[in-house]
């Protein structure tokens, strides 16, 4: 058999970091994908080959995983290939797409099965050996796609709502790149873990109004509210900067669009030794956005919400 499986990459519109402490929060899946192969080995003895210029441990990991989720001994031969339109590290859920595409390959592959529940499943537990202790929002909106209400009321469960994307008015925003990361998602994480432990009060009150935000955004892409749209971001973001998950160079850049008319935030983790990863922006005047981005030398590129989550492109019998 050889089957390529695809999952989209994501944006945070709001609610980054607060959802890991059971707030609400706003994502969607967006037009750049990765995708997985799997099938027989070509010409070798090995009988795992893995063909990916980043992810090799997570990749491993996974099929361990996968093993002992279903108490195989052997996993049957294969050649893993994968390619991706999705940077590494910056905040657009490459992690999460890997996880997805990868379950969803080998639950088809394996036991010829296609379960978006189980994938699902399969790729939070994925992601809890990479990050420690994600929300489970990056790898739901990846695997069923469109524009995801989401909250994390226990590990075991969360509460899902998809919208479609058609029925909101949503902006046309601009990703800017400030740069990798060089905290990993989990360090950022565990760090406003460790600034919640030593200032609960503070991040309590930072979180209960970053919900109230996310509802706000949510009824304002709703009726079509572009400022209160923008409002609801520039408060996210302050937010967000308040405790401690963006850097100095993306507060300036940030900081440039605002002055110009505009709103960004960071859309992942973010970062703040030194990059925060891509930034969604967003200007009535678009060109203003790629004025500030010229100025600081940082690339941008154009996004598109879709609809669709993890998908089969191509099955065969060899």
């Amino acid at each position: 058999m050889k089957i390529t499986v695809s999952a989209p990459g994501k944006i945070h519109l709001l609610g980054e970091h607060s959802v890991v402490y059971g707030k609400p929060a706003l994502l969607a899946s967006i037009d750049r994908r990765l995708f997985v192969t799997l099938e027989s080995p070509h010409h070798t003895q090995e009988k795992i080959v893995i063909h990916s210029a980043a992810g090799k441990t997570q990749i491993i990991q996974a099929l361990t995983l996968f093993q002992n989720a279903f108490k195989i001994t052997d996993l049957p031969p294969m050649e893993i290939s994968v390619t991706s339109s999705l940077p590494v590290g910056r905040g657009l859920g490459s992690s999460a797409a890997l996880a997805v595409s990868l379950m969803g390959a080998l639950l088809k592959y394996v036991k010829n099965l296609w379960n978006p529940q189980k994938i699902n499943e399969l790729a939070y537990a994925m992601e809890k050996i990479q990050h420690g202790n994600p929300s489970g929002g990056d790898n739901t909106v990846v695997c069923f796609g469109g524009l995801v209400w989401y909250r994390k009321e226990t590990d075991f469960l969360k509460s899902l709502w998809n919208l479609p994307i058609k029925s909101y008015h949503i902006p046309k925003f601009l990703l800017m790149d400030t740069g990798k990361p060089v905290e990993t998602t989990g360090e950022m994480v565990a760090s406003v873990g460790n600034l919640c432990n030593q200032r609960k009060s503070f991040v309590d009150d930072i979180f209960n109004d970053q919900e109230f935000q996310t509802k706000q955004l949510l009824s304002a892409l709703k009726s079509g509210d572009t400022d209160k749209v923008m409002e609801t971001i520039r408060i996210g973001e302050g937010n967000l900067e308040k405790i401690g998950v963006v850097g100095t160079r993306a507060q300036k850049i940030i900081g440039e669009i605002e002055t110009s008319g505009g709103v960004a935030k960071i859309c992942g983790a973010g970062g703040f030794k030194k990059g925060s990863g891509m930034i969604l922006s967003y200007h009535p005047k678009i060109n203003k956005l790629r004025e500030v981005a010229k100025l600081n030398s940082v690339k941008t590129y154009p996004i598109r919400f879709e609809d669709e989550g993890v998908r089969i492109e191509h099955q065969e019998t060899i």
